[in-house]
Order: C-alpha cells, then structure tokens, then sequence
C-alpha cells in the first residue's frame, strides 16, 4: 500500500498542533479541521475539555509525510536501522521503512497509520 492510500492520524493533541504551526499541516478531527487559521479555536476546544481521539492527516497533505531530501530519518534496510540524512543520491528509496525525524532543522513528529 503506498503512502497516498494510507490513514495517517495523529492521538496526541500537543503533536497534532506542533505539525499544524510548524508544517501547515491540516487535520481532521471530527468535524473540525485543525490548520493554522483555526489554531486559536482549537485551543479553546481543549481548554473546554474536548478531547478528540484521531487528527487524521487531511488527504491533500499526506505528501507531508513522505522523505524528501534533507530530511534526517531513521531508516529500517536488510535489517538494520540507522539515521541518516538523505541527499539526492538515497532517491528512489530503497529501505523497507523510513520515519521522518527532522526537516528544516525542526522536529518532525511522524503519525500513525
């Protein structure tokens, strides 16, 4: 199954909201949609107590999630699993699994899925 069939979602709020600031991602929760416009709102909803299970990564941001150049990940190949940065060279990828760590030198909080 490749990464635009995929439901990538996030359970922690705190993860959710520092994807949303950080790389505009939106998310859904609900019936609410979690994007930098609506930051404020969403931290009045958790003040109120609501605390939705799921932010699903919208679809027209999954490509978010996928590694592009740049990016340190913790790559999973025959095997073994390092951290590395990948340069135009690791492209296509070749390992079984890559998790996004950092891009543009921030964090990069990967969801599930």
């Amino acid at each position: 199954m490749n990464v635009a069939q995929r439901v990538f979602y996030y359970t922690d709020p705190a993860a959710a909201l520092w994807m949303c600031k950080t790389y505009r991602m939106k998310l859904l929760a609900g019936n609410f949609c979690l994007q930098p416009e609506s930051v404020d709102a969403f931290l009045e909803m958790l003040g109120k107590g609501t605390r939705p299970e799921r932010f699903v990564v919208s679809a027209d941001c999954v490509a978010l999630v996928e590694p592009k150049i740049g990016d340190v990940v913790e790559e999973v190949a025959n095997g073994k699993t390092k951290v590395k940065r990948l340069a135009a060279k690791d492209f296509p990828l070749t390992g079984m699994k890559y998790e996004i760590l950092q891009r543009t030198g921030k964090a990069f909080i990967m969801p599930e899925g």
